[in-house]
């Protein structure tokens, strides 16, 4: 009987073009990647390397400069995120294909919520804000205009279109009582638009949530409605001053315009008016009346090269509530008070992944514990 046999053009063409290849470089490529990623000296460098990034951002840069140049930094997140995978590979690695028992399921939680802890702490860190919006009773702001808001820190990744709507400061409560206790100061506040939107009264331990953006209560005082009027009485302009509240040496405040670091004369009508003086602007308030009281103006001539400049005051005098003083050829006015009050806006979308992943490694821990004390008492 004949032997049939393939012809030799076959098996040359085998030979040269194998359908299966007997040595593939791109596997040693891969194992030597995973080794490194593997490597517990690897994950001692990159924990150094973190520690010291992270001393030096609470101890020499700090606050802002410190999530700017360290914290929020790509090159940051990016050894974070390596320490991640090698966490992930040096446990992984060595559990892949065993038998899962209790205390090995504990085990396998707890790593395995340090892994996604580390990512929450990553995408919290990329994508979070935090500002202070700051508004005046009956003021609407926009609130993914970043001009609305007087302090930003914002992830590297973070977009304005996410804050959806407006925000309104409808009034503010004083002495305000919740369950039977004084909280204070109590802020009312509308946010969003149409039918999405939510209203809310925020205190010192309420705060209020929409669309995953937390408004916290953080400060208030008093606005003035400042009238500027021309010799015939026309009103000309109008503008709510915000008034500092200053402690003195005997523990009363001033509240006056101004930083927090003591009064100030502004210029006066504001941007994008022309400046015509200098004002400031002191409030005494009635105890009995409130929002009642007097005001006192004081108004410097401008000085074009600094506006903020002053000298002696060109005019000065004192008005209640409501009434004019008279300034030569115009009359200056508060028309009445109002509160102003600052409000923390806080977007910390890692937050729930971090604690459900705190919650998970708990739990990890415990299981794996109560499994091998279980297994020691069965044992004797």
């Amino acid at each position: 009987m004949t032997e049939f046999s393939s012809p030799p053009e076959a098996e040359q063409e085998d030979e040269i073009f194998p359908v299966e290849p007997r040595y593939h470089p791109i596997h040693k490529l891969t194992r030597s990647i995973y080794d490194f990623l593997a490597s517990a000296k690897l994950a001692m460098f990159l924990l150094v390397v973190i520690l010291i990034c992270c001393v030096a951002g609470v101890t020499v840069l700090r606050d802002k400069r410190a999530w700017e140049l360290i914290f929020s930094a790509l090159w940051f997140n990016g050894l974070l995120v390596i320490l991640i995978v090698n966490v992930a590979c040096c446990f992984f690695g060595r559990i892949w294909g065993r038998r899962v028992t209790l205390v090995s399921l504990g085990m396998i939680l707890f790593h395995l919520s340090f892994v996604t802890m580390f990512a929450g702490i990553i995408y919290n860190s990329l994508f979070y804000f935090r500002g202070t919006i700051r508004l005046t009773e009956g003021e609407t702001l926009p609130s993914g205009d970043p001009r609305s808001y007087d302090l930003i820190n914002q992830g590297r990744f973070f977009n304005f279109a996410t804050l959806k709507g407006d925000t309104t400061l409808i009034k503010m409560h004083t002495g305000y009582k919740a369950d039977g206790k004084d909280k204070r100061a109590a802020y009312e506040i509308a946010v969003g638009s149409g039918p999405l939107a939510k209203q809310a009264i925020i205190y010192v331990t309420h705060h209020m949530e929409y669309r995953g953006f937390k408004y916290f209560p953080d400060k208030e005082g008093y606005s003035a409605l400042t009238i500027l009027s021309d010799s015939a009485g026309r009103e000309v302009y109008g503008a709510h001053l915000p008034l500092q509240s200053l402690q003195q040496s005997d523990n009363t405040y001033l509240y006056t315009t101004g930083t927090k670091d003591g009064p100030m004369a502004i210029p006066f009508p504001q941007a994008p008016n022309e400046p015509q003086f200098t004002l400031n602007v002191t409030y005494k308030p009635d105890s009995k009346n409130e929002r009642g009281g007097e005001a006192r103006f004081q108004e410097y001539l401008l000085n074009k090269a600094d506006p903020k400049k002053e000298a002696q005051p060109r005019v000065a005098g004192t008005a209640a509530i409501g009434a004019s003083f008279n300034a030569g050829d115009h009359s200056l006015s508060v028309k009445e008070i109002r509160y102003w009050t600052a409000m923390a806006v806080r977007y910390e979308p890692g937050q729930p992944i971090i604690l459900t992943s705190l919650w998970v490694g708990l739990f990890g821990v415990t299981l794996t514990t109560l499994a091998r004390m279980f297994r020691k008492r069965k044992a004797v």
